[in-house]
């Protein structure tokens, strides 16, 4: 009986040894995978993005004071591995984005960047002045705050017309954020233009900045100035049918209802052949004496305003051509 129960417990372990002798490999890694992610179009350093292939997402965060808008990424993969397609700059404000990497054992993963935008806790924002106002293609009065930066690529000011309700924009082209070296700790300055084309009137004022909005406690008064026409000439040498141009020298054009010249005691219309509010172009009319006439006082009458006048150094030619 012994004997049996031995070569039941030598058979048992001749099957273990057996069975210790398979070797079993573990299944091969895909090769699809992003290495590093990094964005390069920050000055002086470089931001690193989280990458997670177990969810497959990449995560990066972007401090307010760099004033990025856009980020442009450099992506390290596995060897032999690609994206699907190049990587282009991305907005922060983008949700969507994904990338696709095709190994080079042909298996894929695709990922979803999240941008997460590392703002300013809140803004606070006041205008500099009891009366806020503005001309068109003027100066706002200035708006002071906590901003905490100087960068303006993510500002946004929207103007609403109480009575119209048209929204327009402030210009951003000359948009400037400044430290007030008159106050302590926080505060800033903003300086930015009215658009060009605004209507006069009362608008509401909202000022997006750093994914804050704030809407300014008083309306904006925007009103027109007299216009000021630009006082350097060249001498003037026209014949019948030419044209002259005048420029805005601060205020814009509006409302032109003719435009008259007076030569020797007696005063000629000039027809208007275009009129925007930065620019006016005038017709040299028939029946003009020719001759050198120096210094030529030209009137410009705009709307209700007293007229406005600017000398033209101005020389007739005869329609001869003498």
């Amino acid at each position: 009986m012994k004997i049996k129960y031995f070569y039941l417990l030598l058979a048992g372990l001749i099957t273990v040894f057996a069975a210790c002798k398979k070797t079993i490999y573990p299944d091969a890694l895909p090769q699809n995978k992003i290495l590093e992610y990094k964005v390069v179009n920050v000055q002086d350093t470089v931001i690193y993005g989280s990458v997670d292939n177990i969810e497959n997402t990449i995560t990066v965060y972007i401090p307010y004071y760099y004033g990025l808008t856009v980020i442009e990424p450099k992506i390290t993969l596995d060897a032999n591995a690609a994206l699907t397609a190049t990587a282009q700059p991305v907005s922060v404000d983008n949700n969507g984005q994904t990338y696709t990497v095709k190994g080079g054992d042909g298996t894929t993963r695709t990922y979803k960047l999240n941008i997460i935008q590392q703002n300013t806790a809140s803004l606070t924002l006041n205008w500099f002045e009891l009366d806020p106002r503005a001309i068109p293609n003027g100066q706002l009065t200035l708006i002071s705050g906590n901003f905490l930066s100087t960068g303006t690529a993510s500002l946004k000011v929207t103007l609403l017309n109480t009575a119209t309700n048209k929204t327009v924009f402030g210009d951003l082209s000359t948009a400037q954020i400044v430290t007030n070296a008159d106050s302590y700790g926080d505060t800033y300055i903003l300086g930015i233009k009215a658009p060009l084309d605004i209507d006069s009137g009362r608008y509401n004022v909202q000022v997006d900045y750093l994914g804050h909005s704030v809407k300014m406690d008083k309306p904006l008064r925007v009103y027109y100035n007299r216009p000021q026409i630009a006082t350097t000439f060249n001498t003037q040498t026209v014949a019948a049918g030419d044209s002259i141009s005048f420029i805005n020298q601060a205020d814009v054009f509006i409302d032109l209802k003719s435009v008259k010249a007076t030569i020797s005691g007696q005063a000629y219309d000039f027809p208007v052949q275009t009129s925007t509010r930065t620019k006016i172009v005038i017709k040299v009319p028939e029946g003009l004496p020719a001759g050198s006439w120096g210094s030529t006082p030209f009137s410009f009458q705009f709307g209700n305003w007293q007229p406005v006048v600017t000398n033209v150094p101005l020389v007739v030619k005869s329609n001869t051509g003498g």
